[in-house]
């Protein structure tokens, strides 16, 4: 158990790298903390989904994203409900499962496991080009009391956080059980917190949270099933994605923080802020809705 959790808890902290650091930074270390600690509960739910029905596929990947999407954006927090129904895509869709799943989980571990360092600091150097040109629009002003993001900050911030990103990767690979098999109390306590928190929060504040929520789990659930009934032979993601990988690969990780630097540095030189975060909303929230409905068609149609 103490080691499972352990690989709980890196997982997690990649999640919420993407999920949050990427997105929009921490004000503090014990807010950090807070959040690291709540979105485990998510990715513990998302673990045990992706062994369970056994998800080899991107497209399974996608509807666990978007189960893992949900429950931090519908659960932990309550922007799922918030404009309905661009919301149900924006960020459970369009940055959780598609971002932080897709790129963040998947395709980075992917990458950590080729033979070469070129696809894992190719992959690198556009999420830390990605996050550069994304980081400055949280100081235009949406809020007058938010002051502008600097340089300095974004420094200071890849500095800490990527570093523990890429040892997070590693915690991962040495720590990947041969199969993840959560123990009933644990599952149960799990479930039962985030029930409490759903409606302790959520159904108080959005009602319609009662209706909105369970129906996208069952979509969630109908789609995995399906999937597992007719899934490919293959070995799940969890066992795919762990083993060897080699020290210098994780060059790849840490390319991060130069090619995000330049990337803000070039952003505030020209003054391109705020057309980079616009054209990824108009990109990732159509995408999100679109990649959902084809994971659900494509799980379908392979069960």
């Amino acid at each position: 158990m103490f080691k499972r959790w352990l690989y709980i808890l890196a997982t997690s902290f990649t999640l919420v790298f993407f999920s949050e650091i990427l997105f929009w930074g921490t004000r503090s270390f014990a807010d950090f903390i807070e959040t690291w600690l709540f979105y485990a509960l998510a990715t513990y739910v998302t673990l045990a989904v992706t062994a369970h029905f056994h998800v080899n596929t991107l497209w399974s990947l996608f509807l666990a994203g978007a189960l893992y999407g949900w429950l931090t954006e519908g659960v932990l927090v309550q922007t799922t409900y918030e404009n309905l129904p661009y919301s149900i895509s924006d960020t459970g869709l369009s940055w959780h499962a598609l971002i932080t799943v897709w790129v963040g989980w998947y395709a980075v571990r992917r990458a950590l496991r080729a033979r070469r360092p070129y696809p894992a600091i190719l992959l690198g150097t556009a999420i830390g080009l990605f996050w550069g040109l994304w980081m400055p629009f949280w100081g235009f002003a949406n809020e007058p009391d938010v002051p502008p993001f600097t340089l300095a900050q974004m420094a200071l911030l890849a500095g800490l956080f990527v570093p523990a990103l890429a040892l997070s990767y590693w915690l991962q690979n040495r720590l990947a059980p041969p199969s993840f098999a959560p123990h009933k109390i644990e599952m149960g306590l799990i479930g039962g917190l985030l029930l409490l928190q759903f409606l302790v929060t959520a159904v108080p504040a959005y009602p319609i949270a009662l209706l909105i929520l369970p129906l996208l789990f069952l979509l969630v659930f109908l789609g995995l099933r399906r999937h597992r009934q007719g899934a490919p032979p293959a070995a799940d993601y969890l066992t795919q994605l762990s083993g060897r990988v080699r020290p210098y690969n994780y060059l790849g990780v840490l390319i991060v923080i130069p090619a995000s630097l330049a990337a803000f540095a070039l952003d505030q030189a020209i003054g391109l802020t705020p057309i980079p975060a616009y054209i990824i909303y108009a990109i990732t929230v159509p995408a999100g809705f679109l990649l959902f409905i084809l994971s659900f068609i494509k799980t379908w149609r392979s069960g």
